[in-house]
């Protein structure tokens, strides 16, 4: 329950910054928006017999002809695409934790609420559930039914594992993913809560930010196409690697206590 009430309370924080929250579904409707226009047009060409020649004899820098410089366009279009809804959910998310911490240590709130009666588990769950939140519901509307739109496209047939109704997809995209956002964010809270100042704080969130996006982000869209269980086994991993954190997290954040 006292995890729920923090979350609670960030979500309000963030519901008072509708500014963030557009910024935050821009980009994932830049995202989405790109790679509809941009395989809609290929699957376009596609259909005119005469374009997709043409299209075919501009692409002789992918080391293949015919068919395949389509098929290769859209294969690693899909891959890329999947890449960014990823890391960028995964960077917002871990951003948002991060700079929630830092709010409270600007405000002078976050000693207090490392000496009231709440459990130190309960209050990085509860940062994270908070970040987690609003941009999980922008990164499921907007990205899903983007996917979805992309489906519609007979020249994705080939690719079925990249895209929904997948079982692979559906589980990197509403398990896998979130679980790794919350084993960043958890990171990104703790990293925040021991950093000396505010300045050194934002730098070690970015660093943190930066890398394990970058990681987590391409480990994500590598696996989509190894099976429901290879993504079941990474989304294990992200869910150990947040319940290590949370573990290692509530040791580590109790000396804020004594400064």
């Amino acid at each position: 329950m006292r995890v729920l009430q923090i979350a609670q309370r960030e979500w309000l924080e963030q519901s008072r910054q509708p500014a963030m929250l557009a910024v935050i579904a821009t980009l994932f409707f830049l995202v989405g928006g790109v790679a509809v226009v941009v395989l809609w047009l290929v699957d376009r060409v596609v259909l005119d017999p005469v374009m997709a020649q043409n299209f075919e004899n501009l692409l002789p820098a992918v080391g293949v002809e015919g068919e395949a410089a389509i098929q290769a366009v859209v294969g690693s279009a899909l891959r890329i695409y999947n890449f960014l809804i990823f890391s960028q959910f995964l960077g917002i998310v871990a951003v948002l934790a991060g700079h929630a911490v830092l709010h409270d240590r600007q405000c002078g709130t976050l000693t207090f609420l490392l000496l009231s009666p709440v459990r130190r588990w309960e209050l990085l769950m509860g940062k994270v559930v908070g970040a987690v939140g609003p941009s999980l519901c922008l990164y499921v509307a907007i990205c899903g039914t983007a996917s979805l739109l992309i489906k519609t496209l007979a020249v994705v047939e080939p690719y079925g594992a990249l895209l929904p109704p997948s079982p692979s997809w559906l589980v990197a995209f509403l398990l896998t993913g979130p679980l790794w956002a919350a084993f960043v964010s958890t990171v990104c809270c703790i990293v925040s809560t021991v950093a000396r100042d505010v300045r050194t704080a934002q730098q070690l969130v970015w660093f943190v930010v930066f890398f394990a996006t970058l990681f987590a982000g391409m480990l994500l869209s590598y696996v989509l196409e190894k099976g429901v269980v290879v993504q079941l086994a990474v989304a294990g991993l992200g869910a150990v690697g947040m319940m290590g954190a949370l573990l290692a997290g509530t040791q580590i954040i109790s000396r804020d206590v004594s400064r």
